[in-house]
């Protein structure tokens, strides 16, 4: 038997928290098509996936949107993590880890069930490799002559080397107080430490 009108809403109601559900019914940043940068990834428990992408216009995030065949839960986490990236700076996205974007889904939903905290999980997996593709994409697009590392800011990698030595800086947030690399999307974060590692063994 086919359960429509008030009935099927009765039942998402039961299944879902009132928050969760009223995003399920109304998520205003879900798209069919791709726009702008994109990641995806998918959970293991379920087999769901979620798209993130974003459109980034100079140093501001013009346009965040998601695609997915996930749960209310997926849809709910995807809808208000890009309602919170929609006309962020970069620079105030602070290196986008997942404590904060926790913070934001929990702030705005609620605190997931048990067993649920892999849905919202897979939207950061998602929206951190949209960040890396945006990054891929602006590198292949630079012309100087030397590497780029930091796409939000347009820090190259021996700018930020200097910034190591003559600062004797140990891990990224240093390097990110001194020259803003890092501070951004983060997806150049792991690079930034690849850098430090390699100056601290030159000095060994």
């Amino acid at each position: 038997m086919r359960i429509r009108g008030r009935s099927c809403q009765n039942l998402f109601v039961a299944f879902y928290p009132s928050k969760i559900h009223e995003r399920f019914l109304a998520a205003k940043n879900a798209v069919n098509e791709d726009l702008g940068s994109r990641g995806i990834a998918a959970s293991f428990v379920c087999g769901s996936f979620v798209e993130m992408f974003v459109v980034i216009d100079g140093d501001e995030i013009e346009k965040a949107s998601f695609r997915t065949n996930g749960c209310g839960f997926m849809i709910a986490a995807a809808d208000i993590v890009c309602d919170w990236l929609l006309g962020k700076q970069l620079a105030d996205l602070h290196g986008l880890n997942d404590y904060e974007l926790r913070d934001v889904v929990s702030h705005g939903l609620g605190e997931f069930p048990s067993g649920r905290e892999q849905c919202s999980s897979v939207v950061f997996d998602a929206l951190h490799k949209a960040m890396s593709n945006y990054r891929e994409l602006r590198v292949a697009e630079y012309e100087g002559e030397k590497a780029l590392i930091c796409t939000c800011f347009g820090i190259s990698e021996d700018t930020i080397v200097a910034t190591i030595v003559e600062n004797k800086l140990t891990d990224v947030a240093q390097v990110a107080s001194r020259v803003r690399a890092g501070s951004g999307c983060g997806s150049c974060r792991m690079l930034i430490q690849e850098l430090i590692d390699a100056e601290r063994s030159s000095q060994i």
